[in-house]
Formats: structure tokens, C-alpha cells, sequence
């Protein structure tokens, strides 16, 4: 219940006001990277900075030992699909979206003439 001026005069009142917002956020739904994802994914960039090929980063990895993390030896695909999939997760993270506001509405509904005809 709200008060509203009719007049100069304070009279009961049901007021509504109708709006809606529209609000956007990143995925929080994404998973995160484990140690070992986060471990691969930065060593081949290491790697690539110092302008080995993926298919020379992959050769690498599988010679020390390490496996994917489903338990594959590495190939030039897999060691570039790590990198792109890390830097499409970041910008998804990383994306602004703005607020969109509706228009809005105010309705009165004055009690006075209403519980008058009640009667």
C-alpha cells in the first residue's frame, strides 16, 4: 500500500509500478581447469614463445613422459586445441555486457472510488 496526492489531498491508493531488467553475465558454469590443464596450457606457451611448432611442442611433451588428460599421447592438433579452447574460456570470462532497462509503467488505482461503488 502506498500513498498517493490527488488534489492536494492524501488519500490510500494501490500503486504498481511495471518495469523489467535484462542482466547478462558470464557463463558461471564453466568448468575450471585443473593443475595439470593449467600446467600444459602454460608450458606450451613457453614453449611457443620460443618458436617451437605445435607439432614440436607436442613431439616434446610425449618425450618427457606427459599424456593428455585423457590419457593420450599428444599430437600437433591436440597441443593447439589446449591453447584455443584456454583463450575462447578467457574471453567468455572476460566479456562485459550491458544492462538493458524496459521502459516502465506507474498505475494508480485510486481505493476512494473503488470501495464506493462497493457499497
Amino acid at each position: 500500500m502506498a500513498f498517493a496526492w490527488c488534489e492536494g489531498v492524501e488519500e490510500s491508493a494501490d500503486v504498481l509500478f511495471h518495469f523489467s531488467i535484462t542482466y547478462r553475465r558470464p557463463v558461471f558454469t564453466v568448468p575450471l581447469y585443473s593443475q595439470y590443464q593449467f600446467f600444459l596450457y602454460e608450458t606450451i606457451i613457453a614453449n611457443r614463445e620460443k618458436g617451437q611448432t605445435y607439432d614440436q611442442i607436442a613431439e616434446w611433451l610425449n618425450k618427457k613422459g606427459y599424456l593428455s588428460v585423457r590419457g593420450k599421447k599428444f599430437k600437433g592438433n591436440h597441443v593447439h586445441s589446449i591453447v584455443k579452447k584456454k583463450r575462447t574460456k578467457d574471453e567468455k570470462l572476460e566479456r562485459q555486457y550491458p544492462e538493458v532497462w524496459s521502459d516502465f509503467s506507474l498505475e494508480v488505482v485510486d481505493k476512494t472510488l473503488v470501495n464506493m461503488f462497493e457499497l
